[in-house]
C-alpha cells in the first residue's frame, strides 16, 4: 500500500492517543490509555515539603511511581517507606493489582527501600542512563481492603513522632516533588538537552491519518516509544516497522543510543522482528513487555 510518514503537527499527537484509546491496542500500560495521578507528600511541621511521590493508576488495574523523593536532609528517618505505603494504601483502596516502580536508578538509592517492602526485581537495564542502571520492581496486590502484602507493620499516615506528616497533595505539589527529584537525579547523571519530541503520524494517499507513533528523545539521550497506533484494517502491512524505523533513525541523529518501549503481546513480536530485547515482563492481565534496542 502507499503511505507516507511525517511528524505531526498541532492536534496530530492528541488524535493518534485518541485512536489508540479506541481501538484499544497499545504500546504502555495496555490500559485504555485512561489514568489518574495522584500525590502524596511528607509536610514537616513548619508545613514544608521534604518529600513526596506521584502514582498514576490506570484503569487496567495498576499503580505506577512516577516519582518518589525524599529531602536528603530527612532521609532514613521513615518518610520513604511512609509515602510508599501510604500509595499503596490507595492503590488498594482504588482496586489495583499490582504496584510498579520503573524509575528507580541506582543513584536514587530507592531499591533497597522498595525491597524492603516486599518488591520483587523483575529487570534491569544497563547502562541507562550512561554508566548507570534502571531497575523495575513489582508488588503484586492481594487483594484485602486495607492490609499491606509486606511483612512490616504499616506506617500510620501521621508520623508526628519522628516530625512530619502524609497528606495527599496538589498538582504543583505533584511538580514540585517532580522538579526535586529530576534536581538530585542531574547529579549523577546530568541531563544534556531538554526532552525532543518525535511524534510521527502515517497518511494514507488521501492524506488522511491511518497511524502514528508517540516518541521522543530524553536528556539521557534515550529514546522512548510510548505509543505506536495503526488503524485496524491496515495492520499488518509494515506500517508498525516502517514507524520504529523513523524512529530509530531520527534518534539516532539526534545522538541516542538506545531505544526503550513497553508493549503488549501483539506488539512485543513486531519489536523483536526489529531487533528489540525483553527486559522486563509483566505477567498480569494484560501481560505485557519493557523492550529495549540498542543503536
Amino acid at each position: 500500500m502507499n503511505f507516507t510518514i511525517k511528524p505531526c503537527a498541532d492536534g496530530d499527537a492528541e488524535y493518534i492517543w485518541e485512536m489508540d484509546k479506541t481501538e484499544s491496542v497499545c504500546v504502555g500500560s495496555c490500559s485504555d490509555g485512561s489514568e489518574e495521578l495522584l500525590v502524596f507528600k511528607a509536610e514537616a511541621e513548619n508545613g514544608g515539603i521534604i518529600g513526596g511521590c506521584v502514582l498514576s493508576v490506570d484503569l487496567s488495574g495498576t499503580a505506577e511511581f512516577n516519582s518518589l523523593f525524599v529531602d536528603e536532609r530527612f532521609r532514613r528517618r521513615g518518610i520513604g517507606t511512609a509515602i510508599a505505603l501510604e500509595a499503596e494504601r490507595e492503590a488498594r483502596a482504588r482496586g489495583c493489582r499490582m504496584m510498579i516502580n520503573a524509575y528507580n536508578f541506582d543513584f536514587q538509592f530507592a531499591k533497597p527501600l522498595f525491597e524492603k517492602l516486599d518488591y520483587v526485581l523483575i529487570g534491569t537495564v544497563k547502562n541507562w542512563p550512561r554508566d548507570h542502571e534502571c531497575y523495575t520492581l513489582i508488588k503484586k496486590l492481594d487483594g484485602s481492603d486495607g492490609c499491606f502484602a509486606h511483612t512490616l507493620s504499616p506506617v500510620p499516615s501521621s508520623c508526628e513522632a519522628v516530625g512530619f506528616e502524609i497528606k495527599r497533595g496538589t498538582a504543583e505539589d505533584g511538580e514540585y516533588v517532580t522538579a526535586r527529584l529530576a534536581e538530585f537525579n542531574s547529579g549523577f547523571a546530568p541531563r544534556t538537552h531538554p526532552y525532543i519530541d518525535l511524534d510521527k503520524k502515517v497518511l494514507d494517499e488521501n492524506g488522511n491519518i491511518i497511524g502514528g507513533c508517540i516518541a521522543g528523545v530524553s536528556g539521557w539521550d534515550a529514546a522512548h516509544i510510548d505509543l505506536i497506533w495503526v488503524e485496524t484494517r491496515f495492520r499488518g502491512q509494515g506500517l508498525e516497522a516502517a514507524l520504529i524505523a523513523e524512529i530509530e533513525r531520527d534518534a539516532k541523529a539526534l545522538g541516542a543510543y538506545i531505544v526503550r518501549t513497553n508493549a503488549d503481546e501483539a506488539q512485543a513480536a513486531v519489536f523483536t522482528e526489529q531487533g528489540y530485547d525483553v527486559t522486563a515482563v509483566y505477567d498480569g492481565e494484560p501481560r505485557w513487555f519493557v523492550m529495549q534496542k540498542m543503536l
